[in-house]
């Protein structure tokens, strides 16, 4: 079969060539799976440079890499409410690659008709929901959203416009075409365009009211930043680390003010979905599925064409997500 290996640590575009490879067998208890779509994240690039913690670390030479996908199960595995060619969503190793095996726990039934490219970003959508949620931020209150034009991001913002909550979407830069008001955004602040501090823009931005939560994925100085304007009890959750530079916060502030800091990594990490997460999985499906749900795809490609969608994928992330099919 056909997959993307590496051999040693380093950026996908450094490190990963496809390659035939032996097809897996499925040990007792696992499940085979033939795969249709994989979406390329900032988890694949952790991943393969081998930032990830010891438990998922790459296992070189050789690493078949990529991290969530969908497929179509060929062996169940023994897990009754699956079937062979049931569509399937999940999140674990090995999955640029024709066929993986997998911990049937780990999958996630589709229906047959769910929209492929969609469902290979079930895991962004599962991670805008859980930052959310994270942010504990209510109706009628403010969040700022740094990273505004990813997808995890826009996605975010359209979660938490019908929920009520108002956002501040962070860029870069605008990107011609794109509205993230027309998301949901209640204002967004172009970061290359300030000619006031960050955190005195977002005071601009939400008036005389408080910023209750705030979800980064830059770190740095705009983290340090959306630190200062944080309010009282506000909750600031890293998802991701652009500027490795440190930020600073003052402990006194965050002491007086009741403020949390805490990290996010993705929900399926180390463990696979629980059966009490069925509801709220399902949840996260329908809204990913809704047409009126607007989700960031650059581009369509075959596995063999993924040398440009990585490319693409470092060049212009702002664009969408680049989806690799078999």
């Amino acid at each position: 079969m056909k997959a993307l290996v590496q051999d040693r640590l380093g950026s996908p575009l450094d490190v990963v060539a496809l390659r035939d490879v032996p097809q897996p067998i499925p040990a007792p208890g696992q499940a085979l799976v033939r795969m249709v779509a994989v979406g390329i994240h900032p988890g694949d690039f952790f991943y393969t440079q081998g930032q990830y913690p010891e438990a998922k670390r790459p296992s070189l030479p050789g690493q078949i890499v990529g991290n969530h996908g969908v497929g179509r199960v060929v062996e169940t595995g023994g897990r009754a409410d699956l079937s062979p060619g049931m569509l399937v969503a999940f999140s674990a190793t090995r999955l640029w690659a024709e066929f993986v095996t997998v911990d049937p726990a780990a999958l996630v039934p589709l229906s047959n008709d769910y929209p492929v490219e969609r469902a290979a970003q079930f895991m962004p959508a599962v991670t805008a929901r859980d930052l959310l949620e994270a942010s504990e931020v209510q109706a009628g209150q403010w969040l700022a959203v740094t990273a505004g034009h990813s997808l995890v991001s826009t996605l975010l913002i359209q979660m938490a416009a019908r929920r009520g909550v108002k956002v501040v979407a962070i860029v870069r830069r605008k990107v011609e075409g794109r509205d993230l008001t027309a998301l949901g955004a209640t204002a967004v602040i172009e970061l290359s365009a300030l000619d006031v501090p960050l955190a005195d823009a977002v005071r601009d931005a939400i008036g005389d009211e408080i910023l209750f939560g705030v979800v980064d994925a830059i770190g740095g100085a705009v983290l340090t930043a959306l630190l200062e304007a944080l309010g009282f009890r506000g909750r600031a959750v890293i998802v991701g680390a652009y500027d490795l530079a440190p930020f600073q916060t003052n402990a006194l502030r965050v002491l007086m003010q009741d403020q949390v800091i805490r990290a996010y990594i993705y929900r399926y990490f180390f463990d696979a979905p629980s059966v009490s997460d069925a509801a709220w999985i399902t949840s996260v499906l329908e809204e990913l599925a809704d047409p009126s749900v607007e989700v960031l795809i650059a581009g369509v490609r075959p596995l063999e064409d993924f040398r440009a969608a990585l490319e693409e994928t470092v060049r212009a992330p702002e664009n969408g997500k680049q989806v690799l099919v078999f």
